[in-house]
């Protein structure tokens, strides 16, 4: 009766018929009928039942379950079925989550979990909910532990509340720090699609047609294809689709084939791989601008939560965007506040600052400065752009204090190579958003610019003589929009710093040049007057009383001398003179540089023996034919030179080493010496015109500074290099001249020393005419033929000379170029002309020794052209040659 009475109580309780524990067939339940039941397992059911919390009991080795009615709920539709079923078939999907729970509970242990995310079933539809759970092991009259209770409570609302206000908190956070608006479009796409799991989530804007949109930017799920760039019809979404979106409404579309919204289009939306749609949409003022567009490759139901975070992430998006916009719009106005009369005061005081400065690194430094703080830059800087070994070089930084310095030698494919190609062009590079430019955003140059904090940029080009060489570089480390008129002005502060670079540049070599022409002059006077002293005594001492042979002799000799070094001098400003200007033609024969080593010493070993120096050859055999194409003569020279110098500049008893090397395609020789050396600032203008290592008042090594200007000039024109190196003053010089090497020879051409010539043996019987204005020149020369046996007549005018041809008949005719009245030239033509004359020989004596003058005169009907003073050998030479053929 008792247990009736307990039995009676158990299933007629209000918990127990909410349950349907009344009216459950407990015969086919491994438990059996209740009154059979444990005592303590009915003292639980009896519990749990009167709750109001979801609550069940796991009882038995299979653990059945008992659970109370709050627990149906979580049941959908499945009760009554699995009262008194086992908890591994009730909860089958569920059960590796649970088990180690369940074991734990008994084992002796209670476990608590909050917020455990558990995939149930709704109204037949997938339920992501969060539940704190509560496991306790239940246990007999004898202690032993029989079952398992778990107590439930749903934290779903909860738990989404909070979410989103951590992905509300999330977007303010992440917006907040982005300042350009393709950053927070990024932004939100890729937060929309990594909350919602999407498989796309895109920005679509208006295409300004009004009749479609474009996606601007599109997050994708690792593996799908990006959507950016596709355009779409804005009628793809059909009437009532659009009227919604229009509302600021989201169109949330679980499975585009079914939907009615999308007439006719939802099969091509499947085919395109998009089943779900959930589209937010924004308005301005009151026009459908742009929406954040989530799609699914399967069907998809929206539910509410989904719905509401999105929503709120579109929200902050539009608002962050507007934001950006009213920035946007406020910079513009600080802009427009910058007036072209603003730019025109900053160009005055520019124009002034130029004015005033004299050094070019001062340039850069002042313009960069005063352009960076007139726009308010991050960076304004220079660079020296280097197009055969692409290159650039920055300097002259200007900076906010915030980015870095720039400064060094980078490559220019860092910055990108094509960018620095379009430079060429002369036409300035803009970019308003470096990361998101396609010209500066790949993988290859963004990291570069983004290390440099470089979000924005400007580059001017700077061109001269045709050829990119400086840019002035415009950097801000958020993104920017340049104005036109910005970039004029940027342009235009480029131009006139350039200009002013040029001026001063200009100045300095006009005050380079104007020193150096005062300092060659006094040399070349000092060169002058030096032969000219011995010469003056010479003729002085003839004229004192009767002269001997032996005196004569001697004067003669000085005189002789003296004129020769004249000579040299004259002859080397003209032959630098030709070289520079590009009017020596080169030959072109094969050249073993052995023998032009040879012929070099041989020429300068007088000087070297008379200076007692120590001269030593290494010319390295073992490196086969050092064989180049060039000019013999030219090569003998060079090297003659550089002897010459050391040679000079050693003082006596020194050492000289000439050395020669090769590699496949060079052949190197080297002249070293122990002499004066050169100070370090002398160095770089060693190769220049009238440079000379040390001048002195005495002038002891003579010259003047021609001959390492001829060196480099004539060792270029063959396509080699020439450098000088010296560890400083006093420590010795070294010259090493490096010419291309011929791999293979077909034999060397002959390179025959021109042989001295001989005085000829003098020719007897010419008629000659000498006409030269100078009457001293005229004298002098006619004596000197006369002593040779021919008939000389003087002539020192022009017409006369050609009346007297005209009744006389001569051999030959020695013309001055520069004569009053008539040219030589001019009188040549005449004579040809003249009867009789027709057999004559025409020879030109003048003191203007260029190409253009021979060709002169060979076209005016000249035989021979002679540069005064005239070679005393060479003049007796041609007269015989003019004697042997009669």
């Amino acid at each position: 009766m008792e247990a009736a009475t307990r039995d009676f109580h158990l299933l007629d309780t209000s918990g127990a018929v909410r349950a349907g524990y009344h009216l459950h067939d407990w015969s086919a339940s491994p438990l059996g009928s209740p009154d059979q039941w444990d005592p303590a397992l009915r003292s639980a059911v009896s519990m749990i039942l009167e709750s109001e919390f979801p609550m069940y009991i796991a009882w038995g080795p299979r653990l059945i379950m008992l659970y109370n009615a709050a627990y149906i709920s979580l049941l959908d539709g499945r009760h009554p079925s699995t009262l008194g079923a086992p908890i591994t078939e009730v909860w089958a999907d569920q059960w590796p989550g649970m088990k180690p729970l369940v074991d734990r509970a008994l084992g002796g242990h209670s476990t608590y979990g909050e917020d455990v995310p558990r995939t149930i079933r709704r109204a037949g539809k997938p339920y992501h909910g969060w539940f704190t759970l509560a496991y306790s092991p239940v246990r007999d009259e004898g202690g032993a532990v029989r079952g398992v209770l778990c107590v439930i409570s749903e934290t779903t609302p909860r738990v989404q509340l909070e979410r989103r206000h951590a992905v509300q908190l999330q977007v303010v956070d992440s917006l907040r720090r982005l300042h350009h608006p393709s950053d927070i479009v990024e932004a939100a796409c890729a937060m929309l699609g990594r909350h919602l799991e999407l498989d796309h989530a895109c920005y679509v804007e208006g295409d300004g047609t009004g009749a479609g949109f474009e996606v601007v930017h599109d997050w994708a799920r690792e593996g799908a294809a990006a959507l950016a760039g596709r355009r779409a019809r804005i009628k793809d979404f059909g009437p009532a689709a659009l009227s919604l979106l229009r509302t600021g409404a989201p169109l949330a579309i679980r499975d585009t084939t079914q939907d009615a919204r999308l007439p006719e289009h939802g099969e091509r939306y499947a085919a395109a791989g998009v089943r779900a749609i959930l589209a937010l949409p924004r308005l301005r003022r009151g026009q459908l601008q742009a929406a954040l567009v989530g799609y699914a490759r399967s069907a998809r139901g929206w539910d509410e939560e989904e719905c509401k975070l999105a929503a709120d992430i579109a929200e902050r998006s539009w608002e962050a965007l507007d934001r950006m916009s009213a920035e946007q719009a406020l910079r513009n106005a600080v802009a427009r506040q910058t007036t072209l009369l603003d730019m025109n005061e900053f160009r005055l005081e520019l124009a002034d600052m130029l004015r005033r400065l004299d050094d070019p690194a001062d340039i850069f430094v002042q313009t960069s400065g005063m352009l960076g703080r007139f726009l308010q830059a991050s960076r304004v800087l220079y660079g020296d752009y280097d197009a055969d070994r692409q290159l650039v070089t920055f300097h002259s930084n200007y900076t906010d204090g915030i980015v870095p310095d720039l400064v060094g030698t980078f490559p220019a494919a860092l910055f990108g190579t094509a960018n620095f190609s379009a430079l060429i062009e002369g036409t300035s590079w803009v970019a308003s958003d470096v990361q998101r430019d396609p010209r500066t955003g790949g993988p290859d140059t963004w990291p570069t610019y983004a290390s440099l904090q470089i979000r924005s940029a400007v580059v001017v080009p700077v061109h001269h003589n045709g050829a990119l060489t400086t840019c002035m570089f415009i950097h801000d480390n958020l993104p920017r929009v340049w104005s036109a008129d910005i970039v004029r002005l940027m342009e235009d502060v480029a131009e006139r710093s350039w200009s002013a670079l040029e001026r001063v540049r200009a100045e300095e070599a006009l005050r380079l040049a104007d020193r150096r022409k005062d300092e060659f002059l006094a040399m070349l006077a000092h060169e002058l007057r030096n032969p000219l002293a011995p010469i003056s005594a010479a003729a002085q001492l003839l004229n004192m009383g009767q002269p001997d042979g032996a005196r004569i002799e001697r004067t003669s000799a000085i005189i002789a001398r003296q004129v020769a070094h004249m000579t040299g001098l004259i002859d080397d400003l003209l032959d630098v003179s030709r070289v520079t200007r590009g009017l020596v033609v080169l030959g072109r024969d094969e050249v073993d540089l052995r023998r032009v080593v040879d012929d070099a010493v041989e020429q300068v070993r007088p000087l070297i023996e008379s200076r007692r120096h120590q001269l030593t050859l290494q010319l390295a055999p073992e490196i086969g034919p050092a064989v180049v194409h060039g000019d013999y003569k030219r090569l003998v020279q060079v090297l003659a030179n550089l002897l010459n110098n050391a040679a000079k500049y050693t003082p006596e008893n020194g050492r000289l080493h000439v050395w020669m090397g090769a590699t496949p395609d060079h052949v190197l020789v080297s002249v070293k010496d122990n002499g004066i050396g050169i100070p370090a600032d002398l160095l770089p203008t060693v190769f220049d015109l009238f440079s000379q290592a040390e001048r002195t008042p005495d002038r002891s090594q003579g010259g003047l500074g021609l001959g390492l200007a001829l060196v480099k000039s004539l060792v270029e024109l063959h396509g080699g290099m020439v450098t000088a190196s010296s560890e400083g003053r006093n420590m010795g010089t070294e010259f090493t001249v490096r010419l291309p090497r011929l791999q293979a020879s077909m034999g060397l051409a002959d390179a025959v020393r021109a042989p001295s010539s001989s005085s000829a043996e003098a020719a007897q019987g010419l008629r000659l005419m000498l006409v030269d204005d100078n009457e001293d020149a005229a004298m002098t020369l006619g004596l000197l033929l006369e002593a040779g046996g021919h008939a000389v007549t003087v002539v020192h005018d022009p017409f006369k000379a050609l009346a007297r041809a005209a009744a006389e008949r001569f051999d030959v005719f020695l013309l001055d170029i520069g004569l009053p009245g008539m040219s030589g030239v001019e009188l040549a033509r005449r004579l040809r002309r003249l009867p009789g004359q027709d057999g004559a020989v025409l020879m030109a004596i003048s003191g203007y020794g260029q190409s253009a003058d021979r060709v002169d005169a060979e076209e005016a009907g000249f035989d021979r052209y002679f540069v005064k003073p005239v070679d005393a050998e060479e003049l007796p030479a041609a007269l015989a040659a003019v004697t042997a053929k009669r």
